[in-house]
């Protein structure tokens, strides 16, 4: 059964069993039996009331790193007497007999829910025990989301045509072949090459390699759902959490600022992987103030010069301003409503976030932001907290004829 947090709400942490007890085995199941040549899938089991602490990482920290796996670690404890999570324990409920594996064996699917909402799902990747003797049996099991099934994936050499990122990577996944859910129904911005894929390439290595020509975003969301984002920039998407530290919107109490010369980016360089030359954009005015600080692509996938040269342009910042970067909200200090709004906030979402100031100028500075990663921190002693990582973005008004307010096509209000 769920376990409830006092500040949190209801949680539930199932642990794939590795069959379908519904399922017709042949030399198991007895004719007219209740099983059916058709289960319903694979069984899953509850092991929350293990759980004394889990934590849950997603998406990355800022816009210049990859995405990685989403990761969730799970701590628990028995008493040695209770040897239910034991792997050496084949009579456990959660030993899979048909296999004869332990129950929280590598690669078994893993899903965490708060309230019926999926906050992680993924698979086990290890599993650690430690026996204290004359104490309690300490267990960690460390799980990631399907990055970490594409990062095991070798490609077969392959031949392909020029097409959209988004068609690229729906390709890629097909040549796994990828069994997980997909949404790449994003408009995308790059046109790829029809550069040959390497016999062994890395699966998620040439899913990066797609994201660095389209610059948009690749991951699997809280619902294990492998996500495909065309290229950053200003959106029509409403924030979905207003912060603030005053009023009645949700507050936080740890607020981080990045002023920082390294994320000036005043020189780019882009080059296609075969057939192309070096495009560089840059800005003097940023180079002469803050020296060269460059980045560059020179294997890209994308399909022109002329579209290197857009990529190199895109990636300049070539002024540090502040900006807020990650906030931090502990759930004991929110209304039920806003904890639910919190807990399902996903990387590409949009939030808001006011800071308040009692001298100088301005007394608040409010900055519409995208969500870049998610942690979650849940301790059944201390409750559940969310670290929301951002970067910076423009929220758009959609166009609506005679409307007083969004009726003028302007730099805030746009055809959608």
């Amino acid at each position: 059964m769920a376990a409830t947090l006092v500040t949190g709400g209801s949680y539930l942490l199932e642990l794939g069993t590795g069959f379908d007890a519904e399922a017709f085995v042949l030399d198991q199941s007895e004719l007219d039996g209740p099983q059916v040549l058709d289960g319903d899938g694979e069984d899953f089991q509850d092991i929350t009331t293990f759980a004394n602490n889990i934590y849950i990482t997603r998406g990355r920290k800022q816009v210049v790193d990859a995405f990685g796996a989403g990761q969730m670690v799970v701590s628990m404890q028995q008493t040695n007497n209770d040897r239910a999570l034991d792997p050496f324990n084949t009579s456990s409920i959660y030993y899979n007999t048909s296999t004869d594996q332990p129950g929280l064996g590598p690669l078994r699917p893993i899903r965490l829910s708060r309230d019926g909402e999926y906050l992680f799902v993924g698979k086990v990747v290890s599993y650690a025990q430690q026996y204290v003797l004359g104490g309690q049996t300490q267990y960690t099991v460390s799980c990631a989301d399907d990055i970490y099934t594409l990062a095991q994936a070798a490609l077969p050499e392959t031949v392909t045509v020029e097409q959209t990122s988004s068609a690229r990577l729906a390709a890629m996944l097909a040549l796994i072949p990828y069994t997980g859910t997909t949404n790449i129904t994003a408009s995308p911005v790059a046109t790829l090459g029809a550069f040959t894929i390497t016999e062994s390439a890395n699966a998620n290595q040439y899913a990066n390699r797609i994201q660095d020509a389209e610059q948009g975003r690749i991951f699997v969301d809280r619902e294990g759902t492998l996500v495909f984002q065309n290229r950053i920039g200003d959106t029509l998407v409403p924030s979905t959490v207003e912060f603030s530290d005053v009023g009645a919107n949700t507050k936080y109490d740890v607020l981080g600022v990045e002023f920082d010369q390294q994320a000036v980016i005043n020189s780019a360089t882009v080059e296609i992987e075969s057939g192309g030359a070096p495009q560089t954009a840059t800005d003097a005015a940023s180079i002469s103030e803050y020296f060269v600080q460059s980045q560059s692509i020179l294997d890209s996938l994308l399909s022109t010069n002329a579209q290197a040269l857009t990529l190199a342009d895109y990636l300049l910042d070539p002024l540090p301003t502040p900006r807020f970067t990650s906030m931090s909200s502990t759930f004991a200090a929110l209304t039920d409503p806003q904890k639910d709004a919190l807990a399902i906030i996903d990387i590409g979402g949009t939030v808001s976030l006011t800071k308040s100031f009692t001298s100088g100028t301005p007394l608040s500075v409010t900055q519409a932001l995208a969500v870049e990663g998610v942690d979650h921190d849940i301790n059944v002693a201390s409750g559940h907290r969310v670290t929301v990582y951002t970067s910076n973005t423009v929220v758009l008004n959609a166009f609506i004829l005679d409307s007083i307010s969004y009726g003028t096509l302007s730099t805030n209000n746009a055809l959608g």
